[in-house]
């Protein structure tokens, strides 16, 4: 029977997540609760690849600092796209919710689990883009029927263009209502899906 020979790299391929985590303590002190889990599952997922001899544990406090910060100005952002549906700017509210999809996906690229608050802030692009085209939509229709009063020619035409303004407007409040705005969604932060 050969007899089994374990090198170095065997020994530091079996250490633990705990160790590693220990070795770093220091680096990790200044840490959050999210950028510390995600450091946390970087390590774990290393450690399940046999891969954690391999792993650049400041990299991944790196990574997770920079995902924090994004974290941060999305849930600004966020704050702000709700203030701006409160105030009836579609437009600045969709652009807002854009900004946080961009922050919420740089963060994710940089390794945060940010899943559920992506798929919601999706659906909020999604909703305040028709949104605006609905508000776009009634002031249109609302501009149609003022001219023809202002020509003098009122007919069923006027009373179909104001009567489609006001379908437009109302779908644009509803669309934006679904984008859980109304200070609701400006109450609620992004979080990591591991924490």
């Amino acid at each position: 029977m050969a007899e089994t020979r374990y090198t170095e790299q065997d020994q530091a391929e079996s250490r633990t997540t705990d160790e590693v985590i220990a070795e770093y303590e220091v680096e990790l002190a200044s840490l959050n609760d999210s950028e510390m889990a995600q450091v946390k599952e970087a390590i774990s997922e290393a450690q399940f690849n046999n891969e954690i001899d391999q792993i650049d544990v400041e990299a991944e406090i790196s990574n997770a600092q920079f995902a924090e910060e994004n974290r941060a100005e999305a849930q600004e952002a966020q704050r702000e796209q709700a203030q701006s549906a409160d105030s009836g700017d579609v437009e600045g509210a969709r652009e807002k919710a854009e900004e946080v999809q961009a922050n919420l996906n740089e963060a994710s690229e940089h390794g945060a689990s940010l899943t559920e608050a992506q798929q919601e802030n999706d659906v909020d692009v999604e909703v305040l883009t028709e949104a605006e085209f609905q508000a776009d939509t009634a002031e249109y229709f609302e501009a149609e029927s003022a001219e023809s009063l202002e020509d003098g020619e009122y007919d069923a035409d006027t009373d179909a263009a104001a009567d489609h303004a006001d379908d437009a407007a109302d779908d644009a409040v509803d669309y934006t209502e679904q984008a859980d705005q109304g200070g609701t969604y400006g109450d609620q932060s992004i979080y990591t899906d591991n924490v």
